[in-house]
């Protein structure tokens, strides 16, 4: 997986407008990655790109400054991760956004030993486990 310079930090910092900046700056970064390398696709799928922007502007537009920091990546098909990870409550949310529109977006969220994976339907599902994940 290729991560953006953003790594995995406590969610808590900064304010919304901030972390919001910060994860579309990332996104933006994947998309200067060299096409491909040994291990396959790093540049994101335009599909991936485009769906990942949509849903954390809606995300971001009914959050506000509770937007929460996350590191961004690829996979080696050009599908993006986006991951919110609360170092002092082992608490993290997950957003993927695949790389065609055949397959679907879906979202992780665990905290400790509990964890659940869901098809991600809207970007209301992304703030409600946003939310979630801010209020842990």
């Amino acid at each position: 997986m290729t991560v953006a310079n953003e790594q995995i930090t406590d969610a808590s910092s900064n304010s919304g407008l901030s972390n919001f900046r910060i994860t579309v700056e990332g996104l933006l970064e994947l998309l200067d990655l060299e096409e491909e390398d040994e291990y396959g696709i790093l540049r994101p799928t335009e599909y991936a790109f485009r769906t990942a922007m949509k849903l954390i502007a809606e995300a971001y537009d009914s959050m506000g400054n509770s937007f929460p920091k996350c590191s961004i990546g690829t996979d080696d098909q050009g599908s993006i991760r986006l991951a919110w990870q609360n170092l002092n409550t082992d608490c993290r949310v997950r957003l993927f956004c695949p790389s065609n529109a055949e397959a679907k977006a879906y979202i992780y969220h665990q905290k400790n030993q509990e964890y659940k994976s869901e098809d991600l339907i809207s970007a209301s599902t992304l703030v409600h486990w946003l939310e979630w994940f801010n209020q842990v």
